[in-house]
């Protein structure tokens, strides 16, 4: 009997302690406008080339001690940075990632 009356009061528990947890993690209804803004991230590399008509840039940097390039759409108020760079400069891209599209918010010499 007293068995049974542990093994009740650990399924009452249970629930009613992990229950909430379990509430909390479903998505919100939250409207698109409203979410956070994706976390910005940065990249060191070398500027290999500058797209002004498209408004890309691509940026050479080492993974596993193999170079690998990386192409950026940049943001309206990153676009006026671009003319102080060449190819060949090192600099650093703060960037977040939409979807499959990494977008640049500045660019600056490293």
């Amino acid at each position: 009997m007293r068995t049974f009356k542990c093994l009740l009061v650990a399924a009452v528990a249970i629930p009613a302690v992990a229950g909430p947890a379990f509430a909390q993690s479903g998505k919100s209804a939250t409207s698109p406008a409203t979410t956070p803004a994706a976390a910005s991230k940065s990249l060191a590399g070398e500027l290999v080339a500058v797209d002004h008509a498209a408004k890309t840039v691509t940026v050479k940097h080492i993974v596993d001690k193999k170079p690998v390039q990386i192409t950026f759409s940049v943001e309206e108020s990153a676009v006026a940075a671009l003319a102080q760079f060449k190819p060949g400069d090192q600099i650093m891209v703060t960037y977040v990632e939409m979807g499959d599209k990494r977008v640049a918010k500045s660019i600056v010499k490293a």
